[in-house]
């Protein structure tokens, strides 16, 4: 099978920041519209082309450090003058600094709700513009005629003009007599607006940093509860370990350990209540966690390329006798790769420590793995790899996982 061997940095961010909406729907859309303000912004001021893409980025992650939907309606209540906003800007610079295609983009999230009349050292310009663009986004309003907005969108931003930088302010006042720019601000088809205003901008990657920021991204997904912070990176982890045992390429176990970081996406959607339960979930509670898998096929199928990872990723809750779900496929419908990563998030999930259980050993593990097998749920072979390899698995889950406690713990430190 042939597989890609570049990937657009640009539509992978778009997708996950669309993830990363999910978890508020009063922010839905949020991340784009920003992005497409700051855009033009940025156009209209004649900044390079690459810094009009690192503006783009940043605009279109810039509250990736909010983790949480407490966290995210907040930013939907506060106003121009509101001081409150840092600490996400701080989490998300924190997060994305260290990888290195993005790490100007990390820079202009730590500074993007910086007050131009209250800064004494240079931050970056494309924090200014995404300063703006962020409060315009809030202002417009999608259920009024955004045409008759406009007068008083630039109204509420000279009020306060002085806590934005002046160049951002001339930019605005051109881009108020366009008014395709404010209608596509909000039309539904923003998602299409969007890749053709950008397409000049792409940025290709191989897979190496595509695993790097995987493992970012899979940070999101884990550290909104404490019971989940480590959790992608031991599926990650064994669902390697399997790949390389089962004799697959190296460059499939790559994209395997890509699909393990984010096999989990479609949690973003869920409330925290049900993350964070200690216990048993209610038959509501479980059929809205069931919904994950299928919001991460959703966001990872968008991107150039990810066909085979989205479809591992998000057939992880999936049966070979079809009463898996989302999509309920069955034997051969049932590719190996997502049969090894459905094993991978099973034999995670038993063996690591949980609030309220201690992981299970390999006997219990074996047994609970060969009963699913005999019953028809997941493939016997692959069991069989992890009875025979058990210790090595085991101890590539445990290491991943220490790891990932590690950058849990050093992330939240103060």
């Amino acid at each position: 099978m042939q597989y890609a061997d570049e990937f657009s940095v640009l539509d992978f961010v778009s997708s996950i920041s669309g993830a990363v909406d999910l978890i508020s729907r009063e922010l839905n859309n949020h991340h784009k519209k920003v992005a497409y303000i700051a855009f033009h912004l940025a156009k209209e001021m004649g900044l390079p082309d690459e810094e009009i893409r690192d503006v783009f980025i940043a605009s279109i992650l810039h509250d990736i450090g909010s983790f949480t939907g407490t966290e995210r309606q907040k930013l939907t209540k506060v106003g121009f003058d509101d001081n409150l906003l840092d600490q996400h800007a701080i989490m998300g610079h924190k997060l994305l600094l260290s990888f290195e295609p993005l790490k100007n983009a990390a820079r202009m999230i730590r500074y993007h709700h910086t007050h131009y009349d209250k800064i004494d050292f240079e931050i970056p310009i494309g924090s200014y513009i995404i300063h703006l663009a962020d409060r315009i986004s809030v202002i417009v309003e999608d259920c009024y005629e955004v045409l008759e907005q406009v007068p008083h969108i630039l109204r509420s931003v000279m009020e306060r003009q002085a806590i934005f930088h002046p160049d951002t302010i001339l930019a605005l006042e051109k881009l108020t007599k366009l008014e395709y720019f404010w209608i596509e601000i909000c039309t539904i088809t923003l998602d299409k607006v969007l890749p053709k205003r950008i397409q000049s901008l792409k940025k290709i990657v191989g897979l190496d940093e595509l695993r790097s920021f995987s493992k970012l991204v899979s940070y999101i997904i884990d550290f909104r509860s404490r019971f989940t912070s480590t959790h992608s990176a031991g599926v990650a982890a064994v669902a390697t370990e399997l790949t390389k045992i089962y004799g697959f390429s190296s460059r499939e176990c790559k994209m395997m350990e890509i699909a393990g970081y984010l096999h989990d996406l479609g949690k973003l959607a869920i409330d925290d209540c049900i993350l964070e339960k200690n216990g048993t979930l209610n038959h509501r509670e479980f059929n809205a966690m069931r919904k994950h898998s299928y919001f991460t096929y959703i966001v990872l199928e968008k991107i150039e390329g990810f066909e085979q990872i989205a479809e591992w990723a998000s057939h992880h809750h999936e049966r070979l006798d079809g009463n898996g779900y989302p999509f309920h496929v069955r034997g051969e419908d049932f590719s190996k790769m997502a049969r090894i990563m459905c094993v991978a998030d099973i034999v995670t999930a038993i063996t690591e420590d949980r609030p309220y259980r201690k992981g299970m050993d390999s006997e219990k593990s074996i047994k609970i793995l060969s009963d699913m097998a005999a019953n028809g749920g997941i493939d016997q072979g692959i069991v069989d790899i992890v009875s025979d390899n058990f210790s090595q698995i085991n101890e590539a889950r445990m290491a991943a996982q220490m790891g990932a406690a590690m950058d849990y713990a050093t992330f939240y430190e103060r």
